[in-house]
């Protein structure tokens, strides 16, 4: 592990890279591999079941269908826009506690693993819903019961409470992702990892290497084949090698910097790249341990959150990042605005009433250390509040590893301030749900899940009654109610905020046309359509 400052990142080399004037590659021939770079180490997992970072999600994206899935390039989850993949049709019981999915017959999964079935579909969910198997994706299916196989082909999820929100939650990727049982029943999940089999318009070429991927057409794919034969994932932590691949003409499409001044100094020197930009992107969420001292004082936690200029932050990434006031963002439904908020839980930036706040609190210097992810956007916001934060006479060591290790080491409750970047369907209660329910705390073992702070588990009640209340709710309207004053709460008892949203950027040669326009969504896309233009 190395220690960093802003100016080390700021400075890295990822701007040079953009201004060295680099030619671009020669023009692509049809049949040659589409190549993406993605920001990450090395291969976590490609079992959807247990998936931390965004380069593997991007993958498997490619690999398994899902039961339902947005309109690509979009978050439009109305129940007729819906793309039915997996799905022939489905439908919603009147008090939207049962949702019953008919599949499509004549599905077949790679490397000759069988037919889709509803005991696939039903082995995919029951594996999720074991506490034993610490999935990341329980979290999003708390009010699924049971899973019952109807027919061959017709499976009904039974839901504990109403849920008109269940396919934004429970059905589309990557949670939606349908394994075989007949190949994952027979094996570890960390075996599984690294020997996925989907359904999907690409299936595994080869071994999976540390930091490569290939895949290659499935030839008895059920839907339209893909015209593009062979996709590589390289995985590239250092945002400057995959900069500089894109302007060689080395990859295609890379995970781009969220650095500040990224986008506009990569147009500079390649007019024609195509931007691919979702909003509102990863939801940037600070966490206060608030196990370990003084972070189990509301004083202190109040301190730090008046100790950073939301404003300043923001400006610096240029256009891509963008302000929450609540939990939720303010594009979410119900997500509150600015001027919705009583001014003592906007937080605007007050240094002088975090110095005294420290004060109080008995901290005329407060040191401490953390771990933190290498990647660009983490370090680089983490980096902006260090400075921040010195200037009310708060010391944060920043050591910073890499980004595959960084999401298994916060898992275990090692730091002190936890940074979480994750993207959410536009549905109010996950978040809430996923970061603030008390039984979803994170464990030193690494069994937990993702409340960072332990709230509602330690220092007093939390939400869990107000977020109770909102599960059971059918009305949407009603339930959003709940869970804004659900966010007042937190906002008052600060275990954690949303600190800022950021989109996620892909940059693209013009070569490479997606099939659809990317304009919101999770931070990956579909490349079943892909195909280069020249």
């Amino acid at each position: 592990m190395s220690k960093m400052n802003r100016r080390q990142l700021l400075m890295s080399g990822v701007a040079g890279a953009v201004v060295m004037g680099l030619p671009g590659g020669a023009g692509a021939q049809s049949q040659r591999p589409l190549r993406i770079g993605m920001s990450a180490t090395n291969v976590n997992s490609l079992d959807p079941r247990k998936s931390v970072q965004n380069a593997d999600n991007f993958v498997q994206r490619q690999i398994y269908d899902s039961l339902l899935d947005p309109p690509y390039g979009t978050f439009d989850l109305d129940y007729e826009d819906v793309i039915k993949e997996l799905a022939e049709s489905w439908e919603v019981s009147p008090d939207s506690k049962s949702w019953t999915v008919k599949l499509k017959e004549g599905v077949k999964f790679h490397k000759n693993a069988g037919e889709l079935t509803s005991e696939d579909v039903k082995y995919t969910y029951d594996s999720i819903m074991d506490r034993a198997n610490s999935s990341t994706q329980r979290v999003y299916i708390t009010d699924l019961d049971n899973v019952e196989i109807v027919d061959k082909y017709r499976i009904k999820f039974n839901l504990k409470q109403p849920n008109p929100n269940f396919h934004a939650s429970g059905l589309i990727s990557i949670i939606g992702s349908i394994i075989p049982k007949s190949v994952a029943g027979t094996m570890s999940m960390e075996q599984y990892a690294r020997n996925p089999i989907g359904t999907g318009p690409y299936e595994l070429a080869g071994p999976v290497s540390g930091g490569a991927v290939t895949l290659k057409a499935f030839k008895d794919y059920y839907g339209k084949k893909p015209e593009i034969e062979t996709v590589e994932f390289r995985y590239m932590s250092d945002p400057t090698a995959r900069t500089l691949a894109l302007l060689k003409g080395d990859l295609d499409i890379i995970e781009g910097a969220r650095l500040p001044g990224w986008v506009q100094q990569l147009k500079q020197q390649k007019p024609d790249v195509i931007i691919d930009q979702t909003r509102p992107g990863s939801i940037k969420t600070f966490f206060f341990n608030m196990s370990k001292k003084p972070f189990d004082d509301i004083r202190v936690r109040k301190a730090l959150r008046y100790g950073i200029n939301r404003d300043v932050l923001i400006a610096a990434f240029g256009g891509i990042a963008g302000p929450s006031w609540g939990i939720n963002p303010p594009d979410f439904p119900g997500g509150f605005k600015e001027g919705e908020l009583p001014e003592e839980l906007r937080y605007n930036y007050n240094p002088e009433k975090a110095k005294a706040l420290l004060a109080e609190a008995g901290h005329s210097r407060l040191k401490f250390e953390i771990i933190m992810t290498q990647r660009e956007d983490y370090a680089s916001i983490m980096l902006m509040v260090q400075d921040m934060w010195r200037q009310i006479g708060v010391d944060m060591t920043i050591r910073t590893i890499d980004h595959t290790t960084y999401h298994a080491e916060k898992d275990k409750d090692v730091n002190a301030v936890v940074l979480q970047s994750s993207t959410f369907a536009p549905v109010s209660t996950q978040i809430p749900v996923t970061y603030y329910r008390s039984a979803a705390e994170v464990k030193p073992d690494g069994s937990g899940d993702q409340n960072y702070s332990h709230y509602g588990a330690i220092g007093g009640p939390g939400v869990d009654d107000l977020l109770d209340r909102a599960l059971a709710e059918g009305n949407l309207a009603k339930r959003q109610g709940i869970i804004r004053e659900a966010e007042l709460k937190i906002l008052q008892d600060m275990p954690a905020f949303t600190i800022c949203t950021l989109s996620f950027v892909y940059a693209r040669s013009p070569k490479v046309n997606l099939g659809f326009d990317v304009k919101a969504g999770y931070a990956r896309y579909r490349l079943g359509n892909a195909k280069f233009t020249a």
